[in-house]
């Protein structure tokens, strides 16, 4: 029984891997600041999941889209970690989180290429909360840092975000000014 897997293993690992390697790549895009790092981060990310297939159990209704996705973050983030891009600075100041980062005048495409645009650190809380959902206290765990960092990080990349909108904005105002109707 075991060596029927084995054979069906490359063959299962081949259909996983075509359909959802786009995905992955733009997901790890989101975290590392080049496509060369991404290529990196997904190969490594991919060779874990070949490795640890065995411990994917397929059921019906569970896909297997939130596994890869949670093994090409932590790769994403172990990448961060080894190349010391992690920088992340303890504060204990407590920050109002009400506003969330959404701007209806900004396509989804532009809002990305900023986020892309934010240090690594930044870049990964800001995806981590904002994009994965998840929380203060995960991102903490993930991260090995206190919860107040991660908020403190979040505010910040919120706030560099906010400016990059406006500039982005003024740039697009300044090349096409709006028109008025003469009344």
């Amino acid at each position: 029984m075991r060596s029927i897997f084995k054979n069906n293993k490359q063959r299962y690992f081949e259909r996983i891997y075509k359909e959802h390697a786009k995905a992955l790549f733009l997901l790890v895009l989101r975290y590392v600041s080049s496509e060369f790092d991404a290529e990196e981060v997904i190969q490594r990310g991919f060779i874990k999941v070949y490795s640890n297939l065995d411990s994917f159990q397929e059921q019906p209704g569970k896909t297997i889209k939130p596994w890869l996705n949670k093994i090409m973050v932590n790769e994403a983030l172990l990448f961060l970690r080894e190349q010391n891009r992690l920088k992340l600075k303890e504060q204990y100041e407590e920050y109002d989180l009400i506003t969330d980062f959404q701007d209806e005048h900004i396509a989804t495409e532009e809002c990305l290429s900023l986020v892309r645009q934010l240090p690594d650190g930044y870049r990964a809380i800001f995806n981590l909360y904002v994009i994965e959902g998840y929380a203060h206290k995960e991102i903490a765990e993930m991260l090995h840092i206190t919860e107040s960092t991660s908020r403190s990080q979040l505010v910040r990349a919120r706030k560099i975000l906010q400016s990059k909108i406006k500039q982005y904005e003024t740039n697009i105002n300044f090349h096409y000014p709006k028109i008025h109707s003469g009344g």
